[in-house]
């Protein structure tokens, strides 16, 4: 049995418990005490870990599940157990894509690792950026005069502010730094920014980035010479009226067309109601037949025998991207389509060769729907729409082609946050109805469309921008292509500012003033007596 002495130091040893004493019964005594097992079990299970079986057992128990580990990382398998913490809002659908981000070949050093996760965050966000005119660029920060203020906040790399897989510091936007991040450039020396502007001297650093104070990416709304630029608008404007969505609203001239003049199978002519829709849809209006989207690969659209050898009864949205192409890679772009962005992923596969049908199914990823669903959203929606999927024909009914559907219904149809149940009865929602019934000109109605996939002008053509996510977040970026065209911008930047009222669907008027006009003003008006202006 071993000495008493020997008993004490094997619990100790155990339990991490150290008991100065040498009797057996002392030890056993302690052990009770501390909720331990019998002594003499514990010197049971210690002899089996002695033995050389049971370490070549467990040894290579470990070596296996290392191994199998390895290669359901490298070469395919489900990764769920991987995850070193949950996915941000924007990444959660692609995050069993880990391609996606992380591109750098297996076992890379951290430097090509890092600058192949950076470089694949601009694959997706480079031409955002690009639009907004990025007041932050990492080339900036490239330059060898940078170099001190780097060693505080490294913005040369997107995962300095954006870590993935934190959700314990996550806020919104996926901003994993600390609120008050602009201290690290524009708290010392000639950069401090209380000591060039008297209305900043007494302000939290933490209150850099509050809405309608500054961006760090797109600041195109809040910059002052803009701010000063809009200083004396009214809140409202004389003519309120969205120019580009008039012009994409106002009633075409067309003639009327006839079921007749459908090219279809008989089969698919069927149903009248479906040839009713086509003949008073803008699809026919522009000329564009059955077999655009049903048989696009037949040679002639106007031969019935050509179109019947190629019809499709029920085609993939994949076709309207060979019309809408410009719509199709603006949708991708934002988080109803972005689980179809070229740059994601694809599943890996490794099904064929010599491996068996049961090793390669182990081996293949899990597949996600290709097309993300509404039950795999992280915000309120309506119960009874989770099972549907986010396409082309989740907004847009294909032979009618009722816009006035997408831009109001559809999105009713799904969400149900507190934004958009307090739409319908909202000043907005008046606004649309009144130009519905023709009481007022195109474009003077507000949809949830104008705001959130608002008209855009791409080289002289006038379309719906479709990445929804493009003046979401930040808010202040729908200010310059959405809000001005109706609100002053002091009105808007206090209304933004406002939770409960973007919460209430601007009934009301805002409770929150935020001075930056003020402020920009007193700033110019100062340098303008500085100077002797």
């Amino acid at each position: 049995m071993g000495s008493p002495h020997d008993v004490i130091h094997l619990v100790s040893a155990s339990y991490g418990s150290v008991y100065d004493v040498n009797r057996a019964d002392m030890a056993s005594r302690f052990a009770e005490r501390d909720g331990l097992p019998p002594l003499h079990q514990i010197r049971a299970g210690c002899s089996v870990w002695r033995h050389p079986v049971f370490r070549g057992v467990w040894v290579g128990a470990s070596l296996v599940a290392v191994i199998l580990a390895v290669v359901v990382m490298v070469m395919g398998g489900d990764r769920t157990l991987f995850l070193i913490g949950a996915t941000s809002d924007a990444h959660h659908q692609i995050e069993m894509a880990c391609e996606t981000c992380h591109a750098a070949p297996p076992f890379s050093s951290t430097r090509a690792a890092s600058k192949a996760l950076n470089k694949a965050c601009l694959g997706c966000h480079e031409v955002e950026l690009d639009v907004a005119r990025d007041s932050h660029p990492p080339a900036k920060f490239r330059n060898p005069r940078m170099t001190f203020l780097r060693e505080a906040l490294d913005a040369r790399l997107c995962t300095t502010c954006h870590a993935e897989h934190r959700p314990e510091i996550t806020r919104k936007g996926a901003v994993t730094v600390a609120m008050d991040f602009c201290v690290a450039c524009h708290s010392e020396g000639d950069r401090d920014v209380r000591m060039l502007r008297p209305s900043h001297a007494g302000l939290d650093f933490a209150s850099c980035a509050t809405s309608g104070c500054h961006n760090y990416h797109d600041n195109r709304a809040l910059y002052s010479d803009f701010l000063v630029a809009h200083a004396d608008e009214p809140w409202l404007a004389t003519n309120p009226i969205h120019a580009l969505a008039a012009i994409l609203r106002s009633p075409n001239l067309r003639r009327d067309h006839e079921q007749s003049e459908a090219v279809a199978p008989p089969e698919a002519m069927a149903d009248r109601g479906i040839a009713d829709q086509w003949a008073e849809s803008e699809h026919a209006s522009a000329g564009v037949n059955c077999s655009a989207c049903h048989a696009p690969d037949a040679r002639n659209d106007t031969s019935l025998a050509d179109v019947e050898a190629n019809w499709i009864a029920a085609p993939s949205t994949g076709v309207c991207a060979n019309c809408h192409d410009k719509q199709a890679n603006t949708f991708v772009r934002g988080r109803h389509g972005m689980r179809q962005h070229p740059l994601v992923a694809a599943p890996r596969s490794l099904a064929g060769g010599d491996l068996s049908e049961t090793l390669a199914a182990w081996l293949a990823d899990p597949a996600y729907p290709a097309i993300m669903t509404v039950a795999e959203a992280r915000i309120p929606m309506r119960f009874e729409a989770a099972h549907r999927v986010l396409d082309c024909n989740s907004c847009h009914q294909p032979h009618s082609v009722d816009v006035a559907f997408a831009a109001v219904e559809s999105c009713l149809t799904c969400h149900d946050d507190s934004h958009t149940q307090a739409f319908v009865g909202s000043p907005h929602h008046d606004l649309w109805l009144a130009e519905l019934s023709g009481a007022t000109a195109p474009g003077t109605g507000v949809t949830c469309a104008t705001c959130h996939m608002p008209a855009v002008e791409f080289r002289d053509q006038v379309m719906i921008n479709h990445n929804q996510n493009d003046t979401l977040r930040p808010s202040e970026k729908m200010i310059r292509t959405v809000c001005l065209d109706c609100h002053g911008l002091g009105f808007t930047v206090d209304a933004l500012a406002d939770p409960d009222l973007v919460a209430a669907n601007f009934t009301g008027r805002p409770a929150i003033h935020v001075p930056s006009i003020e402020w920009a003003v007193r700033h110019a008006v100062s340098a303008m007596e500085d100077n002797g202006s």
